[in-house]
């Protein structure tokens, strides 16, 4: 197997990278041998986030320091190595960077994406050793490739993103015998959405789904399954009382720290694409607080395009900063909470978030930029 790891010359020198022509089978052999995991960065040429990792993360003395103390790191260029045609099948691969996990027997222990800084590297690394100790792998995916396993609209669909529509998934779950077989979610959540069989199916055990196959890669199904029950509850009466009715139908699924991110979701449907009601969201989100993936960066960047930071919209926005962001939620965040309260003129909560910024840069000995009132770019 050639070229299987595409390799940038920079990671060859500050990060133990494994050489282009070892195959994926010697490097599990080699990391069953020296006790490691094997931590795979899925990226593609001309991916910005991909080479901000490159360029500011892997290169950190601690997340390098990790690295080289507990795994084995391949780098695989998802469109051009031939690699990256197994892992698109054998793993949901939806965003970019797309990192994961494995053991050296090939069981799959995390899968997550996006940018993640050091800080957020470093937990990521923790999370994984903890779960490795306790035996806790995500079963529902293969631990070895075999396209005979995968249903050969699923295979098609992860070479071409072409192919699956609303009638095959609906087809598929009609057939589908066990849900919670190998492999069996994967047409789901590689699509990140599902039809109404299989959506009441995940939601009934959704804890035991999410053993299978993990929060991360699983929560886009629950957020389309979510939005689509809503916009039918809704239908008719489009109004708080019924959103608080759906609301209550709903949490009984979910455990509470989950249910804050299904709340951050549905907030974000009701009130900002539905109704138009800024206000209303940052009210809902200030009342159940939840970091979640970048909806308050997201939501940052919005209002300052759209001049949509009013005296009341800078006040409520600056009290949902307070609320969410703390000493470990990661320096993107730290930034647009200490610019966002630059924009309100509140001294004392401005330097509060620049000294955290700067605190949680200096302990993962990070290189930082001045914070300016644009935030987090």
């Amino acid at each position: 197997m050639k070229k299987i790891i595409h390799t940038i010359c920079l990671m060859f020198a500050v990060i133990g990278c494994l050489a282009q022509n070892q195959s994926l089978n010697s490097v599990l052999k080699q990391a069953k041998k020296e006790n490691k995991l094997i931590f795979v960065d899925c990226y593609f040429t001309g991916c910005i986030p991909c080479a901000q990792m490159d360029e500011n993360v892997f290169p950190n003395e601690l997340v390098k320091a990790e690295m080289d103390k507990n795994f084995l790191m391949l780098k695989v260029d998802i469109f051009k190595d031939k690699l990256g045609d197994t892992l698109k099948v054998q793993h949901i691969l939806n965003g970019f960077p797309t990192f994961l996990v494995l053991n050296g027997d090939g069981k799959l222990i995390s899968s997550s994406s996006g940018y993640k800084d050091p800080g957020n590297l470093l937990a990521l690394f923790a999370d994984a050793r903890q779960k490795a100790n306790q035996q806790k792998f995500l079963a529902g995916f293969s631990t070895r490739y075999d396209e005979k396993k995968y249903p050969p609209f699923y295979v098609e669909f992860c070479r071409t993103r072409k192919g699956i529509t609303p009638a095959i998934l609906a087809n598929y779950s009609d057939t589908l015998k066990n849900f919670k077989a190998e492999n069996a979610l994967l047409p789901y959540l590689v699509t990140r959405s599902a039809d109404e069989k299989a959506i009441e199916t995940i939601f009934a055990d959704y804890n035991g789904f999410v053993s299978l196959y993990g929060a991360d890669v699983l929560q886009p199904v629950i957020d389309y399954g979510l939005n689509l029950k809503l916009a039918k509850a809704l239908k008719a009466n489009l109004n708080d009382v019924a959103f608080e009715d759906f609301l209550a139908s709903q949490k009984k699924y979910f455990a509470e720290k989950t249910w804050k991110i299904c709340l951050q979701i549905l907030g974000n449907k009701y009130f900002l694409a539905m109704k138009k009601d800024t206000l209303g969201f940052l009210k809902f989100a200030i009342k159940n607080p939840v970091l979640y993936q970048y909806h308050f960066n997201a939501l940052y960047s919005t209002l300052l395009v759209k001049n949509g930071f009013t005296p009341e919209v800078l006040k409520l926005f600056c009290k949902w900063a307070d609320a969410i962001v703390t000493d470990d939620s990661g320096l993107e965040f730290m930034k647009t909470a200490a610019a966002v309260n630059k924009r309100a003129q509140d001294e004392a909560a401005y330097n509060r978030f620049v000294k955290m910024a700067a605190t949680y840069a200096s302990k993962y000995k990070m290189k930082t930029e001045p914070i300016n009132e644009t935030g987090s770019k």
